[in-house]
């Protein structure tokens, strides 16, 4: 007999944290009949969602996946590494590329055929960010990534599989496959890493181990203000993808993150359009979860705080600059020496503004 926990994370809900926690606690499930598997690389296991997704994208040549040809030898690679290594037991599978590159059903079916050729049974669990509280983390990731559009409408409808839970869960969901059953589950940041391990250890039908966990370190991935936020937007049309490497972006944003200043807000247009589409609460109701209480404190949470898109001054911008020349990272791909001479610098920012200004 063997049985998977199938952990899909959802965007913004501490998948990265949770993946450490795991690996650091690796012996503490084995204890308790939980195997985590040691053929995937790493702790995150996005080989499955490069294997059988439609769109592989930059995390498919991350895995050499180019072509179909490239993603049916990755399949029988994985094939090969189960056949090869599974034992039977309890095993955990986790990574946020399923839900965010598996993008329909049919994607979706692929993947649980493979599975269910290796597993008796399949217990997939998520966790859901309300959609007024994720909308401002999941843009600032954009802006982080190299992206420039606007914190608006045309966002959130080309960003909704982000917001639209009840649509991701019907995507996952198989009521009528005995095999394979899904758990929802709503993200809070207090507790949240505890209400991960019970909801595992639930699934598992095991009692979590008495041992005291080890701890993940705090968080790597560096928050950013709103002014630079706004500022990185500005500089990424002068940093075409490829131009910057991911070292340099890395220090880029490690500079940025060094000023202080408020938290991006809710823009009040993004909220407007939340609320149009139905994706106040993604779709779900809470008649759904009636008798949870993690699940009535996600409903009833207070609205996210609005605030429209920030303007910077110039004292700003020569400070932001100014940072970014001593972290050496080049804002123009013709010229290197640009970092180096803050009024250059400037220049081609204001440049970026005005583009930006005018679209």
């Amino acid at each position: 007999m063997r049985e998977l926990i199938l952990h899909i994370g959802r965007a913004k809900t501490g998948t990265t944290t949770w993946q450490v926690l795991v690996a650091l606690n690796r012996q503490v499930l084995e204890s308790v009949g939980l195997n985590i598997p040691q053929f995937f690389r790493g702790d995150n296991h996005g080989e499955l969602a490069a294997a059988f997704t439609n769109q592989p994208g930059r995390l498919g040549r991350g895995f050499a996946v180019e072509s179909l040809e490239d993603q049916v030898e990755l399949q029988g690679k994985l094939q090969k590494k189960l056949e090869r290594d599974l034992i039977d037991g309890r095993w955990l599978f986790t990574s946020e590329h399923l839900s965010t590159r598996l993008r329909s059903s049919e994607e979706v079916d692929s993947l649980y055929a493979f599975l269910t050729g290796h597993f008796d049974q399949i217990k997939v669990f998520a966790y859901v960010r309300r959609p007024d509280d994720l909308a401002p983390s999941a843009f600032a990731e954009t802006i982080k990534a190299g992206r420039t559009h606007g914190f608006n409408r045309k966002y959130v409808l080309s960003a909704r599989a982000f917001f639209d839970h009840a649509e991701f869960a019907q995507r996952w969901e198989r009521p009528r496959r005995s095999d394979i059953t899904f758990t929802l589950r709503p993200y809070l940041r207090e507790g949240h890493l505890d209400d991960m391990w019970q909801t595992l250890f639930r699934l598992a039908g095991a009692r979590p181990p008495l041992p005291q966990l080890v701890a993940p370190p705090a968080p790597a991935n560096e928050s950013l203000s709103a002014s630079a936020l706004r500022y990185l937007q500005e500089v990424n049309p002068l940093v075409p993808d490829g131009a910057l490497t991911n070292r340099n972006r890395r220090a880029l944003i490690a500079a940025l993150a060094g000023v202080p200043g408020a938290s991006l807000l809710l823009a009040p247009i993004v909220a407007a359009t939340l609320g149009s589409e139905g994706l106040l609460t993604g779709g779900l109701h809470e008649g759904d979860f009636a008798g949870d209480p993690r699940w009535q404190e996600w409903f009833s949470a207070a609205p996210a705080a609005t605030g429209d898109w920030p303007r910077l001054s110039a004292d700003e911008r020569v400070e932001f600059a100014e940072r970014c020349a001593v972290a050496g990272v080049a804002f123009n791909s013709e010229s290197v020496a640009a970092t180096t001479k803050p009024d250059a610098a400037l220049g081609a920012i204001r440049r970026a503004a005005i583009r930006l200004t005018r679209r």
